[in-house]
């Protein structure tokens, strides 16, 4: 009987870190369209001449800390990438000096040209 409930206990916490594993692995996906709404408080600052609103930086600084993990700051960059594309619009200079007047250091340049793969 002792032997039967140590083997419940085992498959429990065999079951408990994998759930675990399995959200933790998770975390880290980059989702494009949850970056691309997070910016729409800063396509005024990117079509217009005007400063970053303290929303647009705020979305700037919670973008960054969507890419926790070393690969995910490509797979941010290739969703910013995406993003600046689809609007014909955005002002490069605008789109590149973003992060830098919203105080924020990215590991790569938001751009429409640069290449994320690097």
């Amino acid at each position: 009987m002792k032997v039967e409930k140590m083997g419940n206990v085992v498959a429990i916490l065999l079951l408990l870190i994998t759930i675990i594993l399995m959200v933790r692995s998770g975390e880290g996906i980059i989702n494009c369209d949850e970056v691309e709404h997070s910016l729409s408080p800063c396509i005024s600052y990117l079509t217009q001449d005007v400063q970053p609103y303290p929303s647009c930086c705020n979305a700037v600084r919670n973008i960054k800390g969507m890419a926790p993990t070393v690969s995910d700051p490509k797979s941010l960059c290739i969703c910013l990438m995406n993003a600046a594309k689809r609007y014909s619009n955005l002002k490069e200079d605008a789109l590149q000096t973003l992060p830098h007047k919203c105080g924020i250091k990215l590991d790569f340049p938001i751009s429409t040209t640069f290449n994320c793969q690097l």
